[in-house]
C-alpha cells in the first residue's frame, strides 16, 4: 500500500511541500538504543573487499538538477561537511567531491572537479585532477578571477591545486607538510579564503598523530601571497589545544568566511559545539559557544557519560552579510557507559538544532538538546525557533512511520547533515538530509534532501520541502546536501545519491555508482514574501529615519543620521540646484542600526544643495545650505 500511495505521489508532482506540524515517534523507537565504535577516522582503513554493483540509476532528472560528476567513493565526510561546493561573485560555480571508480582500494581517488560559466555545467570528469592518489578536497575563489583547493594525499601531507582563472587552464599543484617530526601526517584539511579579493587563504587540517598533547590535533595555517609563503604556519589557535579539549577528531571542523569575518567551527557529540572567530582575516582569534558539552575533557578511557542529548556529529555554518554567525546541527542522544571506544546512542532520536549569535548559547544540561515534543522539563529547544528539522509525515496520519531498521550513518541522527546560507537580505534557508517514510527498499527507508526557509514577512520558519520526491529518486538515498554560501532568486547546492543507504566503505552494502547532482531552486518556494529587494523594502525609510544635516547652514563639514530597522544597501548622494551630481557615498550593505554620513562642503561653493538617502529601493531627500 505505502508503494503504491508513494508512486501516486511522485507521478504527479516533483518538488513537495509539507506543513510544520511536528508528527509523533514511539516513545518505544525514541527509546531503542544501538551500539556504536569511535572511528578515528577513515581513510585508507577501509573495507575494499566489498563486491562491486553494476545496477545504476535511470539517467532522467528534473529541469532544475545535472549531474556533475561520478564517484564510486562514497564516504564523503566522517562527520562534518567541508568546503566543498563555492559559488562565486559572477554567478559561476565550481564544485568537488572524492573521484574514484577502481573500487579495489581506489589507486585513482583524488579530486573530482566540474565548473558552471554562468550557462551549462562542463561534461563529467573521468581522472582526477591532482598527480597523485588524494582526498578529502575543499575548493575556493582566489584573487580576482581564480581558484584554490586542497586535499590530503595520505602519505605526504596535503596538496594544494589553484590557478588563475577559474573553470579552465591547467592547475599548479603544491605540496604542503606539517611540523617538524610529523610532516607526513596531515589529513581531513579545510581551506577558505577571505579579504575583499579572496587573497588571504586559511587552512586548517587535522595532524592524524599525537601533536602537543592532543592524540589528534587542529593545526591552522595562513598565506597572503597566494600559498607561496604561510604566516601563521601549521599552529594550534588558542582555543583549541590541549588546555581545551582532549583531541578535535577527524572531520570535526569546518570553515565559514565573510569580508575580512573567518571562523572555524568544531564539534561532536562529546565535545563543544563552538567556534572560533576572527574579524582581521586571522590576525586574533575568540572563542564562542554555541552548545557546552556537559563532560569537558571527555576522554573514550576515562570518561563514563551518562544519557545526554548532543549534537549528532554534524553542523554547518555561515557568517550573514551583517557578520552575523549562523549554525546548524543534527540532534541525537548518546551515552558512554563504560571506557573504551564503544558507545550508546538511540538512533531514533530526532532533530535539526539551528543558532545564530544573537541567542544565548545552549547550557550542559543532560537535556538542554532535548527535542520539544519529547516533554524533557530542561529542554531549552523550541519548535520554529532554534529547533526547526525533524522527519516529516508524508503519507499525512499523524506519524513517522518507518520500515524494518533504520541506516545511521557516522552523523547518527535520522534528520542530519544540515547546511545553511543566509541571503543579502537577511531570508535564511536550511538543507538537510531526512530518513523519509513511505520511500523505502525491503529493509531501510531512503534519505531524501530536504529544505526550509526562514521568510521575513512572517518572521518565521516556513513549510517543509522534499527536494528529491522527483520519480527519478523514488529509490535514491540522497545524502550529504551542501548550499552555497551566496545565492540568487534561487538557492544552489550539491548532493550526493546512490541506490542503496549507507556506505560501501563502512561495509554496509556493495560499491556502486554514486551521482554528484547539482540542484537549484526558487527562494519564493520556501519564502514567499523574497522579492529580491527584501520585506517591505520600498518603506525601509522615510523623514522619520533620515536627519535634517547639521549644522545647517554650514561652511566645513555637515553630518546626516540615518536609522535603518532593515539591513539595506545604504546611500547617500548630493546634488546641485541643476540636478548634478557633486557627493556620492555609499556604505553598501550595512546592519539594521544607526549610521552616520559626514559630508565635506571644502570643495562646493555656496548655495542651496539637495542630499538624497537610499536604503534599498526607497529614497528620502532634504535640502541644505553650504554658506
Amino acid at each position: 500500500m505505502k508503494k503504491l500511495l508513494l508512486l501516486s505521489l511522485v507521478l504527479s508532482i516533483g518538488i513537495v511541500g509539507y506543513s510544520q506540524n511536528v508528527p509523533s515517534i514511539s516513545k518505544e523507537l525514541r527509546n531503542t538504543t544501538a551500539e556504536g565504535t569511535f572511528i578515528k577516522g577513515t581513510d585508507d582503513a577501509t573495507n575494499f573487499n566489498n563486491p562491486v554493483s553494476t545496477v545504476k540509476s535511470t539517467g532522467a532528472y528534473a529541469p532544475s538538477e545535472h549531474i556533475i560528476g561520478i564517484t564510486w567513493y562514497d564516504l564523503f565526510s566522517n562527520t562534518m561537511i567541508g568546503n566543498r561546493f563555492h559559488r562565486f561573485d559572477d554567478a559561476t560555480m565550481a564544485g568537488v567531491w572524492i573521484f574514484g571508480i577502481e573500487a579495489s582500494a581506489f589507486p585513482d581517488r583524488g579530486t573530482g572537479y566540474n565548473y558552471y560559466n554562468g550557462t551549462e555545467w562542463g561534461p563529467q570528469p573521468t581522472v582526477r585532477v591532482e598527480d597523485t592518489r588524494c582526498g578529502w578536497p575543499n575548493i575556493a575563489a582566489w584573487g580576482a578571477g581564480g581558484e584554490i583547493g586542497v586535499a590530503h594525499n595520505g602519505v605526504t601531507g596535503l596538496e594544494i591545486i589553484q590557478r588563475d582563472t577559474k573553470g579552465t587552464g591547467s592547475w599548479t599543484q603544491t605540496n604542503f607538510l606539517g611540523p617538524a617530526g610529523i610532516e607526513n601526517d596531515l589529513t581531513w584539511p579545510r581551506m577558505i579564503t577571505s579579504g575583499e579579493n579572496n587573497e588571504v587563504i586559511h587552512m586548517i587540517t587535522n595532524t592524524y598523530v599525537e601533536y602537543m598533547g592532543q592524540p589528534t590535533a587542529l593545526l591552522y595555517s595562513r598565506s597572503m601571497d597566494g600559498g607561496a609563503t604561510w604566516d601563521p604556519h601549521n599552529i594550534i589557535i588558542d582555543g583549541l589545544g590541549a588546555d581545551y579539549y582532549t583531541e578535535i577528531g577527524a572531520d570535526d571542523y569546518l570553515m565559514a568566511a565573510r569580508g575580512n569575518t573567518v571562523c572555524i567551527l568544531v564539534g561532536s557529540a562529546w565535545q563543544d559545539l563552538m567556534y572560533m572567530r576572527s574579524d582581521d582575516n586571522g590576525d586574533t582569534w575568540e572563542s564562542n559557544i554555541v552548545w557546552e558539552n556537559p563532560y569537558p575533557f571527555f576522554d573514550w578511557n576515562v570518561t563514563i557519560a551518562d544519557t545526554m542529548f548532543a549534537m549528532d556529529n554534524s553542523a554547518h555554518m555561515t557568517i550573514d552579510y551583517e557578520g552575523h554567525a549562523h549554525v546548524v546541527f543534527g540532534i541525537t542522544r548518546v551515552a558512554h557507559w563504560e571506557i573504551g571506544t564503544t558507545y550508546n546512542y538511540y538512533p531514533y532520536v530526532d532533530g535539526v538544532g539551528y543558532w545564530n549569535d544573537e541567542m544565548a548559547p545552549f547550557s550542559n544540561d543532560h537535556n538542554a538538546l532535548a527535542p520539544p515534543q519529547y516533554g524533557y522539563a530542561n529542554s531549552e529547544m523550541i519548535e520554529d525557533v532554534n529547533y526547526i528539522g525533524y522527519m516529516q509525515d508524508v503519507d499525512g496520519d499523524g506519524q513517522v512511520t518507518l520500515n524494518t531498521d533504520l541506516m545511521s550513518y557516522r552523523q547518527l541522527g535520522p534528520s542530519s547533515m544540515p547546511s545553511v546560507t543566509v541571503d543579502e537580505f537577511g531570508y535564511k534557508y536550511v538543507l538537510f538530509a531526512s530518513t523519509t517514510e513511505t520511500y523505502e527498499n525491503d529493509v531501510f527507508n531512503y534519505k531524501h534532501v530536504w529544505a526550509r526557509g526562514y521568510d521575513n514577512a512572517s518572521k518565521g520558519w516556513g513549510d517543509f520541502m522534499d527536494l528529491t520526491s522527483d520519480i527519478q529518486h523514488i529509490f535514491d538515498e540522497c545524502v550529504f546536501p551542501i548550499i552555497a554560501s551566496s545565492s540568487d532568486a534561487n538557492i544552489h547546492y550539491i548532493y550526493q545519491a546512490d541506490i542503496t543507504p549507507g556506505i560501501a566503505l563502512d561495509d554496509e552494502h556493495a560499491y556502486q555508482e554514486n551521482r554528484w547532482i547539482y540542484g537549484q531552486l526558487s527562494k519564493v518556494e520556501l519564502t514567499p514574501s523574497w522579492t529580491g529587494i527584501g520585506v517591505d523594502e520600498a518603506d525601509l525609510i522615510d523623514d522619520s529615519h533620515v536627519s535634517q544635516n547639521f549644522p545647517n547652514p554650514f561652511s566645513t563639514v555637515s553630518t546626516v543620521n540615518v536609522r535603518l530597522e532593515e539591513a539595506a544597501n545604504l546611500s547617500l548622494v548630493v546634488t546641485n540646484m541643476t540636478g548634478q551630481k557633486v557627493i556620492e557615498m555609499n556604505k553598501g550593505q550595512v546592519a539594521a542600526q544607526n549610521h552616520t554620513f559626514t559630508i565635506d562642503a571644502s570643495n562646493l561653493q555656496s548655495g542651496i544643495y539637495f542630499y538624497t538617502v537610499t536604503a534599498g529601493s526607497s529614497q528620502v531627500t532634504r535640502k541644505m545650505i553650504v554658506e
